[in-house]
């Protein structure tokens, strides 16, 4: 989806590359260090969304060798809840076939 800059809890930058994102979470790739338990906030951009970034706070769950990680979500803030609920109802939408007569 888009690479971005995510930081640690403790305050170390990580690149990650957002690959999925869901209501209460998101999955990360990268090649820096995720360990299990860490918190990660960032700021993104969803495409066709706004003209805003939403802010992410996240722990890791889990992560695998080959450097995919999943968060859940921990904060974010009200309003870009908002952003994310009304963007993830938008590319839920199926579209019904039309029907030839």
């Amino acid at each position: 989806m888009k690479s971005i800059t995510a930081t640690n809890q403790n305050k170390r930058p990580i690149p990650v590359i957002v690959v999925d994102i869901g209501d209460g979470g998101v999955g990360l790739k990268t090649n820096g260090d995720l360990t299990i338990g860490d918190v990660l906030s960032f700021h993104l951009l969803l495409p066709g969304a706004a003209d805003r970034e939403i802010y992410i706070e996240a722990r890791v769950l889990w992560t695998l060798e080959h450097g995919a990680a999943g968060c859940q979500f921990l904060r974010i803030p009200p309003v870009d809840v908002d952003i994310l609920r009304r963007w993830l109802k938008h590319k839920s939408q199926i579209k019904k076939p039309s029907i030839e007569v």
